[in-house]
């Protein structure tokens, strides 16, 4: 969330971020609400000086004397309850507009309202060419034995399935191949200096399998609720994670780190859980849009000043997974439009899938500056002994949409699927499987 001091002081920022975002919040009725809390604080504030004043007054006082103050401090307790109680309902609001007082985008995020505003950013390499007609994986993966969506359906629903054999292998190797990237320190050295960032700390990320469920509060306070979106279970209010970030996020709640750590760079990898609700009748075939995937994520802590460059490694730390697969795709910077609330500047890569004969998105990167952190009480202590707020970004490393570009963009007319050469040490040094 934002912070209050830096909304009103910034109103014109807010609002038009505010705008930008397409939220509904309604910020004159916080500014309403928070003039209110303050008057009613400070009222409270006075009563309360009041009576610790008279109360020490009681201890000396004679016995009449005694008596009124006495009956002063009871009045004073009782205005003071139903300033409390006028309190409630104002702080209640307050704080439920305040949680959705959207982020301000960056001034370089292109102002849009749906993806089709988004901006591509370069593509890297050219489409592959085919003599045949290329398949959609969902067709490529019943042919194959490799996913089954109709028994998954009789026993889970519809958006669940089987995935087999060689497939359920190659989705190890992907995850496999991104922690042996992640983990690897030049590696990261030559993506800092390709992209000019060599001023960054080259820490490799640290692996993490993190917890797949998550208190109510936290995620609230992370930013990273999806309403109907979230898989929830009531009785003890915990949630199942739609992406190990929901979790990584956390992972530095209630804490204050030392500059010299930062930053804290962690690669987690995790079952993943959505709903899909809205999206009824898109995306029904194969295990493009589903219930449950396995999910591999980047999480990031750094300085305010660092954040920003950060990202610029995480996409190219993106950028180097999917070009290692060889696997065309365009690099979209995201519009406001289509962008998330706690987002500062977002970036997504679109692989081609032949099958399906369009771009479609298998890595999203967020810098979220400290909107984030704030609610969780995440910390680090600055060279100059100051405390600071944390900055986040988030990014993805491979999820299950990678495998359906594999399998689009490696099919052969035979009927097989071609592993990647970056996967086949993985795969037990095999060049098809299928």
């Amino acid at each position: 969330m934002l912070d209050p001091k830096f909304i009103k002081e910034n109103i014109d920022l807010v609002r038009d971020g505010i705008k930008k975002k397409k939220s509904k919040v309604n910020l004159d009725r916080f500014l309403e609400l928070d003039e209110l809390k303050r008057k009613l604080q400070q009222e409270f504030e006075e009563k309360r000086a009041e009576q610790n004043k008279i109360s020490k007054e009681i201890s000396q006082a004679q016995a009449e004397e005694r008596e009124k103050l006495i009956a002063e401090v009871s009045i004073l307790k009782k205005e003071i309850q139903e300033i409390e109680e006028k309190m409630k309902p104002i702080l209640e609001e307050w704080k439920e507009i305040l949680m959705n007082i959207p982020n301000p985008p960056s001034p370089e995020m292109p102002v849009g309202d749906s993806d089709e505003d988004n901006v591509t950013v370069y593509k890297w390499e050219e489409k592959p060419k085919f003599d045949f007609e290329p398949k959609t994986h969902d067709i490529l993966g019943k042919e194959l034995d490799l996913i089954d969506t109709e028994k998954a359906s009789e026993i889970s629903g519809s958006r669940f399935y089987y995935m087999k054999g060689d497939l359920v292998l190659l989705q190890f190797a992907l995850t496999r191949f991104a922690f042996d990237v992640l983990t690897d320190e030049n590696i990261i050295k030559k993506i800092l200096k390709e992209k000019n960032l060599e001023h960054l700390s080259s820490k490799p990320f640290l692996p993490m399998l993190p917890p797949v469920m998550i208190r109510n509060e936290v995620q609230e306070a992370i930013h990273r609720v999806f309403g109907e979106q979230t898989y929830k279970f009531e009785n003890d209010g915990l949630n199942l994670v739609a992406s190990a970030e929901h979790t990584l996020a956390p992972y530095h709640m209630n804490e204050v780190l030392n500059e010299e750590e930062l930053p804290k760079r962690y690669i987690g990898h995790s079952v993943a859980f959505r709903r899909e609700a809205g999206t009824y009748g898109k995306d029904m075939k194969g295990i493009f849009r589903v219930h449950q995937f396995e999910k591999s994520e980047m999480e990031s802590f750094t300085t305010a000043e660092t954040g920003a460059d950060e990202q610029k490694l995480i996409v190219g730390l993106q950028e180097y997974l999917t070009q290692q697969l060889g696997i065309h795709y365009r690099l979209q910077q995201v519009c406001t439009g289509d962008t998330g609330k706690p987002d500062y500047q977002q970036f997504d890569i679109e692989a081609w899938l032949p099958g399906q004969g369009k771009y479609r998105e298998t890595h999203t990167s967020d810098y979220m500056t400290d909107y984030q952190t704030r609610g969780i009480n995440s910390f680090y202590k600055a060279k100059d002994g100051k405390r600071k707020l944390l900055h986040t970004n988030d990014a993805t490393a491979f999820s299950g949409r990678m495998l359906i570009a594999i399998m689009e963009n490696y099919q052969t007319k035979d009927e097989k699927i071609k592993i990647p050469e970056v996967l086949r040490k993985y795969m037990g040094g095999r060049e098809f499987i299928g």
